[in-house]
């Protein structure tokens, strides 16, 4: 059975993606969207027998076994992974609840790597990954300290398995994405300073998806936050990460 496997699938980006993927790819037998929230999931998929709203929750990392079991019992050959749940803790570290730090880790590295390693089994020549990462990963961001860390492992691990599983002619791409309108978990910090402008995520998911069809390792859209991540590899981290620093405040 082929399929596409996107996490987050359920709103924000990860429903782009969906149905982004239905559209570019209508031949695939299903589409499985991975998410915690339910009613998100059954909404996302309407009508369409296709796709298969899969409950998990990507912090518990006793939950991946049962997802190999249903690839297994599906025949599973994943065509396209879009590794993309997140959540966001905006706060400064001292503030921040270590559960909601903790989680955020869980899912954001822990998570996308246990998809991987269950999933990668499942995929062959021709398969795409995506990974979502963001602008963060270029660069540490006081004030955001912890997602900007997972999605810096995002990154590390995307350019290291776009090496390993080149032989088996399977493509990774690390997607990088600036500002979204996106339900992330945010807190009451405040911003102060730079804007970031918003990216359609239409356009996001179609500008990713055309780049992992090239074999490219990266994406990161529009001009303005490619001269963002030009200027985070130019200059020091300590550097930038005073920058960005101080666009937060309590």
């Amino acid at each position: 059975m082929k399929i596409a496997v996107i996490t987050g699938g359920g709103s924000g980006l990860g429903s782009v993606f969906l149905n982004t993927i239905r559209q570019r790819y209508p031949d695939l037998d299903e589409y499985w969207i991975i998410d915690i929230q339910e009613e998100k999931m059954k909404e996302a998929a309407g009508d369409d027998k296709r796709i298969r709203p899969v409950v998990m929750n990507l912090a518990d990392s006793s939950a991946f076994s049962d997802l190999d079991k249903k690839l297994k019992e599906a025949d599973a050959d994943i065509r396209v992974l879009i590794n993309n749940a997140g959540v966001e803790t905006v706060a400064f570290f001292e503030d921040a609840p270590e559960q909601k730090l903790l989680n955020t880790v869980r899912v954001n590295a822990e998570g996308v790597m246990h998809i991987d390693k269950v999933c990668v089994p499942y995929m062959h020549e021709g398969s795409i990954i995506i990974h979502t990462a963001s602008i963060y990963a270029f660069s540490p961001v006081p004030g955001d300290a912890v997602y900007a860390a997972s999605k810096a492992f995002v990154r590390s691990l995307s350019l290291a398995l776009h090496e390993e599983l080149k032989d088996k002619g399977i493509k990774v791409l690390v997607l990088s994405p600036g500002s979204m309108r996106t339900p992330m978990d945010r807190s009451d910090i405040r911003k102060k300073g730079i804007s970031m402008p918003f990216l359609d995520m239409k356009e996001v998911a179609d500008g990713a998806l055309d780049a992992a069809e090239q074999g490219k390792e990266s994406f990161v859209p529009t001009f303005y936050y490619r001269m963002y991540t030009l200027w985070c590899k130019l200059f020091p981290s300590s550097y930038t990460a005073r920058k960005i620093g101080k666009n937060y405040q309590k």
